[in-house]
């Protein structure tokens, strides 16, 4: 059985629903991307048994996945009916984005403590740095593409990758664990911001190329400052 955390980590680091590999990430994968994209809209009602025969598949993996969704608040169960689309409002989206400063906020903090560490001569972090930052400059290039081509969903994913892999580089897996979690969720205010707002899809590069400056230079208080402006202007 697939666990709950490879699920979460299966949005962080796969762009794609179709390289599941086993039954309840297919679907999880799918529908979860279609409520994130806004295929699946707020207030839907899905069942079981029309999942089931959509992917060919049992009740079981279907049970499972919308379990994962509604803990990750996709989805709403109601016994013996099926599950409802949540509608993201206020509320959720501002707890949402603090959340995410204080845990990316943490993570750079201890990136940076690691890169004084690996000049002082101490680790090897300065490798890891470097990989890390090619890493982002690949999701940038993701997302320049993605926003060239108008494909919202595309550009959601690298965003939230983007940002996952920067949670990554803290070297705590707990903290990567939590962010992982709130995945889905982040993806989906993305998708919704750039689609009432189709300019914010080259401000979101642009910025996420200045968050990249500020991480390599392991000025951490200026990440802070920059994330806290590119998630409030959202």
């Amino acid at each position: 059985m697939t666990s709950s955390s490879n699920i979460a980590r299966y949005w962080s680091w796969h762009p794609e629903p179709t390289q599941a590999k086993t039954a309840v990430e297919r679907v999880y994968g799918s529908v979860s991307a279609e409520i994130v994209g806004g295929d699946l809209e707020g207030g839907t009602l899905i069942t079981e048994g029309d999942v089931a025969e959509q992917f060919n598949v049992s009740r079981t993996p279907v049970r499972e996945a919308f379990l994962l969704m509604e803990a990750q608040g996709l989805l709403r169960l109601f016994p013996k009916k099926g599950a409802v689309v949540t509608t993201p409002n206020a509320r959720e989206a501002a707890h949402l984005r603090q959340v995410r400063v204080m845990l990316e906020s943490r993570a750079v903090e201890l990136q940076a403590a690691s890169q004084a560490e690996a000049q002082a001569g101490q680790t090897d972090r300065d490798v890891q740095a470097a990989v890390l930052a090619a890493d982002l400059d690949t999701l940038i290039a993701v997302q320049r593409d993605a926003a060239q081509r108008s494909d919202v969903p595309a550009f959601a994913r690298a965003d939230h990758q983007f940002h996952a892999r920067v949670v990554a580089g803290s070297g705590n897996p707990i903290i990567d664990d939590f962010y992982a979690a709130l995945g889905p969720r982040l993806a989906r205010l993305t998708c919704l911001t750039v689609r009432a707002n189709p300019a914010e899809l080259q401000r979101f590069v642009d910025e996420h190329t200045q968050l990249a400056t500020a991480l390599a230079a392991g000025d951490h208080r200026g990440y802070e400052r920059l994330l806290q402006r590119h998630i409030g202007a959202t």
